[in-house]
Order: structure tokens, then C-alpha cells, then sequence
């Protein structure tokens, strides 16, 4: 979100005489001519005399003040840069108080606009705090950033604020934090995916089918238009074993892309994993290779059906070891075949996601360091289970060359 234009409609006030001390009247005036050493110095007086200390215009001019000091502080060369470290807070402070003592709403507009811009500050700290890891401060931040907007009357801003407090509590495992900011996002009708993404996975973990059923039903409902709803409600539909309108859902979500070929194919990867995930192997096969016919040079595809073909064959192996050594059926020997066959058919899956990677910009091959060294610690394991060793050493010298780097 952008850094918010003070608008201090300062010639918008007008002053009575005797209507104010002198404090307030030269901090007016001082602020006018943007004497802000002066007008801080006077309406810091007028905050604490018996005769102004509880009239709603002395808060609002400190609000305005103290928010015209905040605008100085972002410029170097201002000669009032440090005047008040502090003026977020002491703006913040005095707008909640004009607020609280202005019940005619007199002032309403001209304070309206120091919550809106305070409320921009605490939000840019609070994505720096995030960025920067501290996720706890963020949370404060963004706390005191909802504040400011909600009492704006600008609540648009007020879910962007919910936003960053609710990821800053996902990153700080805070689940019941992440809960409450996500829910008032989505009784807001939020648009993002991974408010919904989220709530629905920590359900989920938590065992709690029915609440991650109304999370996708609500992302449905308040973004009908949105394919990814879609495939979260197959998610819902396929935890609650109702197979059937699972399926129907994932239909749904490739209906609506299939005129956008790029997306299209992402679809069919995620509908793919929905029905790997059902066990349906089959069903997701057939949309990881349709998905590969419309773009057959990318990773998510390949990386997806060769991975699949993998965790099967692990699966195999696991079951032939469990196969007791007297057994003389020969099931040892069918499930070590499939799993070999498996195993087999997951090579060329796995290099062409590596070739993939490895036709990459600089830049964005690093960014797959960890796709990259998934895809040949498979190669690996599957060269040493087949006794394919000569196809091992370069991928074995690759792994190390990595390992080195990190």
C-alpha cells in the first residue's frame, strides 16, 4: 500500500476569540507557518492546561502537528527530521482522545486524516518488521495501523493492515492470532487466496473437517469467480470423502480456465495432486500428462508425476519388506518388480524437471536450489535401488557441488 498525501484542511478551522488560550492560538498559527518547533512546544502546553487539556480541537491540532513533524522526519535535509522520534505515537495518542472528546464530530474530518495517515506509518513499519523477521512487533504495529483506519472511516485500509498481522501470527506459529485476523478478512470478503489457503490447512491439521469445509464454502461464496474456490472446495469435498462432487468441483475449476491455456495447465497440475492425494493415481496421471501435452518444458508436471512415481514405488518397497520370509506365494518378488517399475518410471519425469531448472536465468536457478536438489536426491535413490551407477556419478558429483554451497 502506498504512503498516504496528508491533507490537513487547517483554514477549515476557525478560531473564536477567547475561544482558546494562547497556546492553541499560536500553535495554530506556528503550524500555518510551519513553525513546528514552536507549535510543538505550545500545543504540548495546551495538552496538559485545566482550560484547553479537555477540548477536542487541542487533539486534533496536536494530531496534526505532530503528524506535520512526521512528515518532515522522512526528509533529510528537514531542519525538524528529529524534532519528535516519537510523533506516530503522540499523534496516535492525540487523535484517539480528539475522537473521544469530540462528540459533535466538529473535527471529525481534519482528524480523520491524521488516523489515516498514522495509520500508513504503523502499517510500513509493520511490513518492515515482517520483512525483517519480527514478526511479535509486527503484530503490535499492524494492531495499532487497524486502529487508526477503522477509526478513519477509510476501512478499505484496515484489511490490508488484518493482512499483514495475520501472516506476521502464521510466521510467529500464533494460531489463534492468524485465526482472528483471517476471519475478519474473510468476513470482509477478502479476494486472497491465502487467507482461505491457510485457515483451511490449519483446520485441516487440526483434525477439524467441518470448519475447513466452511472455510472453502466461504471462499466460494464471497469469490464465485475464482477458480482456485473451486479447487478448494474439491479439497473440502475429497477430505469429507464425498468423492464425487470433489471431482465435480476440480471439473468446475478447469472449466472456468480453459480458455487461458498458461492457467489451464497450472490447473491440471493442482487437479492432478487433489486426486493423487485421493489415491485416484490413474485420474491424476491422466491431467499431470494432459497438462504436459499443452506445456511440456516446465517443472511443476514433471517434478509432480515423477514424484508420484516415486513415493508409489517407496510405497511397493515398503510393503515387499513387510512380506514374511516364508511366504512362497511370490509377493515379495511382484512388489519388488512394481516398485522397480516405478522407481523406472520416474527417471525421465525427474530429468526433465532438472533440464528445466537448468535452462533457467541465473537468478531464477538459485531461487530452485531446493526443487533442483529435491529432484536429485530422487535420481539418486533410484539409480542406487535399479544398479544404474554409471547415470549416478554426475548426479552424485551435483548433490555434493550443492552441499558445498549452502
Amino acid at each position: 500500500m502506498k504512503r498516504l498525501v496528508l491533507i490537513a484542511a487547517l483554514t477549515a478551522l476557525t478560531m473564536g476569540a477567547g475561544a482558546q488560550t494562547l497556546n492553541v492560538q499560536s500553535a495554530i498559527q506556528d503550524l500555518k507557518k510551519n513553525y513546528l518547533n514552536k507549535a510543538k512546544a505550545e500545543i504540548d502546553l495546551a495538552c496538559e492546561h485545566e482550560g484547553t487539556k479537555d477540548d477536542a480541537k487541542t487533539w486534533c491540532y496536536k494530531g496534526l502537528i505532530y503528524t506535520r513533524i512526521g512528515a518532515e522526519s522522512s526528509n533529510p535535509k528537514s531542519k525538524f527530521k528529529n524534532l519528535a522520534p516519537d510523533w506516530a505515537e503522540q499523534a496516535y495518542n492525540a487523535a484517539l482522545e480528539c475522537k473521544r472528546l469530540d462528540t459533535k464530530n466538529e473535527y471529525a474530518k481534519e482528524n480523520n486524516e491524521v488516523f489515516s495517515y498514522v495509520g500508513n506509518e504503523f502499517y510500513n513499519k509493520a511490513i518492515g518488521a515482517y520483512n525483517g523477521g519480527n514478526y511479535t512487533e509486527a503484530i503490535q504495529l499492524a494492531e495499532k495501523a487497524i486502529t487508526m483506519f477503522n477509526n478513519s472511516g477509510r476501512r478499505e485500509y484496515t484489511n490490508e493492515a488484518l493482512y499483514i498481522a495475520g501472516i506476521a501470527a502464521k510466521a510467529n506459529n500464533d494460531n489463534a492470532g492468524m485465526k482472528n485476523y483471517y476471519n475478519q478478512l474473510m468476513r470482509r470478503k477478502t479476494d486472497k487466496q491465502t487467507v482461505y489457503r491457510a485457515m483451511f490447512d490449519l483446520y485441516k491439521s487440526e483434525g477439524n473437517k467441518a470448519e475447513a469445509m466452511k472455510v472453502a464454502n466461504m471462499y466460494s461464496k464471497n469469490c464465485p469467480n475464482d477458480y482456485n474456490a473451486k479447487l478448494l472446495m474439491a479439497e473440502g469435498y475429497l477430505l469429507n470423502e464425498n468423492i464425487e462432487k470433489g471431482k465435480e468441483m476440480i471439473e468446475s475449476a478447469l472449466e472456468m480456465t480453459k480458455e487461458t491455456p498458461d492457467i489451464y495447465a497450472q490447473i491440471l497440475v493442482q487437479a492432478g495432486a487433489i486426486l493423487e492425494v485421493t489415491g485416484d493415481y490413474e485420474g491424476a496421471e491422466k491431467r499431470y500428462e494432459e497438462s504436459l501435452t499443452m506445456a511440456p518444458n516446465q517443472f511443476a508436471a514433471n517434478f509432480s508425476v515423477g514424484k508420484m512415481n516415486f513415493n508409489r514405488g517407496v510405497d511397493k518397497l515398503e510393503a515387499a519388506n513387510q512380506v514374511p520370509p516364508e511366504d512362497e506365494t511370490g509377493l515379495y518378488e511382484k512388489l519388488i518388480g512394481e516398485s522397480n517399475d516405478l522407481f523406472r518410471k520416474s527417471i525421465n519425469y525427474f530429468r526433465s524437471a532438472v533440464d528445466y531448472i537448468d535452462h533457467l536465468p541465473a537468478d531464477a536457478q538459485k531461487a530452485q536450489t531446493p526443487n533442483l536438489f529435491n529432484c536429485l536426491n530422487a535420481l539418486e535413490t533410484v539409480y542406487v535401488r535399479l544398479e544404474m551407477y554409471d547415470d549416478l556419478k554426475p548426479i552424485k558429483a551435483r548433490i555434493e557441488e550443492i552441499k558445498s554451497q549452502q
